[in-house]
This record gives C-alpha cells, structure tokens and sequence, in this order.
C-alpha cells in the first residue's frame, strides 16, 4: 500500500474514522502504566505510607484497582484520542494534502508541535520542567498515533484496531506486575549537613535552616493524631538527624543510608506541631516530609527545597 492512503478523509458519521482505535490503544497504555506504577515501589515506599494488615490491605488494594482503573483507563483513552490523537492525524493529513511530502511522514513532527503546545498549561499548573512535561506528553501519544497511522495506511477498522490491541493487552498487563516486583526497593538519598541548609516550601508550610543551626518555620501542621489540627510559626533550631542502616544499626546520615534520616526542628512556640521531617526524594530534588495522622494511611505534607 502507498504512504498516501492515510490521507484519505474519515468516512461520514465517524469523525475519528481518521485515527481508527487510537483511543483504545492510548486507554491500554494508560492502564498497563498505571498497573506498573501500582505495584512498583514509588513514592508510598518513600513516603513509609502503607496498610497496618499487609494482607487485608493487599486485598482491598486489589479489588479497587480492579474496579477502578479499567474504566478510568478507558475515560482516559477516549480523552487522549480525542485532544491528541485525531488532532495530530487531521493535521498531518490536512499538511499532506497541500504537500508532496507524504502525510503519515507529516505525523511525528506534528505530534511533537501539539505536545509542546500542550505542555505549556500542564507545566505551569503541575510547576514542572516544561521540557519534561513536553517530553512525556510527546512520549505517551508515540504508539496511539503509530497504530492509528498504520491502520490508515493498511486499511485496518477500528474493530480490528482494538482486537489487536486487546491481545497485546493480555500480554502486557501480568508482564508490568511481574515488572513492578521485580523493580528494587526504594531508597532516600544521601545528603550532607549542608545539603538541608536553605528554604523548603510546600502545601502552605515554610522551613528555613541556616548553616548556623537557625530555624524559621512558618505553617507548620499541628498534628491531633487523626488529622491536621492547625498551623504554627515560630523561630528556634535544627539538627541533623541520624538514618537507620540497612542491618538496623542507626548512624549518621552522611555515612550510612536509611530510613528515617532529616531533620528535627526545635520550636518552643510549636510543641504540638511536626517537628521530625524525613528525607525523601532524590539528591538532585530532596524533600522533607511528614505524616499527619494514622501511619497506616494518613496524609503527607512534603516540602521540597527552593532554588537558590
């Protein structure tokens, strides 16, 4: 078949006709992602937030991910196709039209243009790299608009789309469980003195530490045991805190690595407020973090340390 078969317009009553099972495909790839970041140690490992029943957790973890997440994966796709992909192939085969150059070559410069023009709200309401995001927003829309581009050209319906991508799916899902297991266990960067000195910020709390041992809080949560149960400002000092190491032994954190490594905030006007906050993070983005209320599910409040 000739590249120029995609250009061909969507038959009559099917507008997506252009990009046929697009939205399955992108809701398949959304789902196996989401089962791979469900099962792999992420940020409620870094975080120590877990279940106090492992297996009871475990259980109803299970069930929800499996009532919630096929159709979440579903409306997702269906969102993704419509925004992303049909977009990116009716450009290209407007572009292909008015042009010698083939339309399915047109596709990948395409989508790199729409996911730039996406990227642009996303980071500045997530506060993220605007590289980044436009790099991931440009990586998830790869297959879809690969799939879409080679049913156009090979003359594949929708139907047939979707068959091929229900197989995959088969396939892909226990292999993203079985990857998730298999990833190793986090760990919380290694950080000198120094490295905690400066002002962390976050959810409407922030920490100043000198290199003198000075601490300015502001906001700090006052934690009642179930919740959050107030704020509070004040000025005193900060230690280093030791790490535990991985045999159980404490030491100190710019020597061993470990769990419970951060700082601990003397504050006599904030008795009642959190004062221990751990390290979490990566050593290029640390944060500092504590749980409000029940250890086995409770709320986070990170801070996460503003550049100079």
């Amino acid at each position: 078949m000739s590249d120029h078969m995609v250009v061909t317009p969507p038959g009559r009553g099917s507008w997506s006709g252009i990009a046929p099972g697009a939205g399955t495909v992108a809701a398949a790839q959304f789902l196996v992602a989401a089962l791979f970041w469900w099962v792999s140690p992420g940020q409620s490992d870094a975080y120590g937030v877990g279940y106090g029943t492992f297996a009871i957790g475990l259980i109803l973890e299970v069930a929800l991910g499996c009532i919630v997440l096929p159709p979440l994966s579903l409306a997702a796709g269906w969102v993704h196709g419509a925004l992303f992909t049909t977009p990116v192939m009716m450009l290209s085969h407007a572009v292909g039209v008015h042009a010698r150059i083939p339309a399915p070559r047109w596709a990948g410069p395409v989508l790199v243009l729409l996911a730039g023009l996406y990227a642009a709200p996303v980071a500045l309401v997530t506060r993220t790299s605007y590289v980044t995001t436009w790099g991931w927003i440009a990586a998830a829309g790869v297959l879809p608009v690969g799939v879409a581009v080679y049913a156009r050209m090979r003359q594949r319906t929708k139907l047939r789309v979707r068959l091929w991508t229900l197989a995959a799916t088969v396939i892909a899902v226990p292999a993203a469980f079985a990857a998730g297991f298999l990833m190793p266990p986090y760990q919380p960067p290694v950080l000198e003195r120094a490295d905690y000195v400066g002002v962390w910020t976050g959810g409407g709390v922030e920490l100043e530490l000198d290199a003198q041992g000075v601490a300015t809080a502001e906001g700090l949560p006052v934690d009642n045991g179930f919740d959050e149960a107030g704020r509070c400002s004040g000025r005193g000092t900060w230690e280093h805190a030791a790490g535990t190491t991985a045999d159980g032994t404490t030491a100190d954190r710019t020597t061993a690595g470990g769990y419970g490594a951060g700082v601990v905030l003397s504050i006599e006007e904030c008795e009642k407020a959190s004062l221990s906050w751990d390290v979490a993070g990566t050593a290029e983005h640390p944060q500092l973090f504590v749980l409000i209320g029940d250890p086995d599910g409770g709320d986070v409040r990170v801070l996460r340390k503003r550049a100079r």
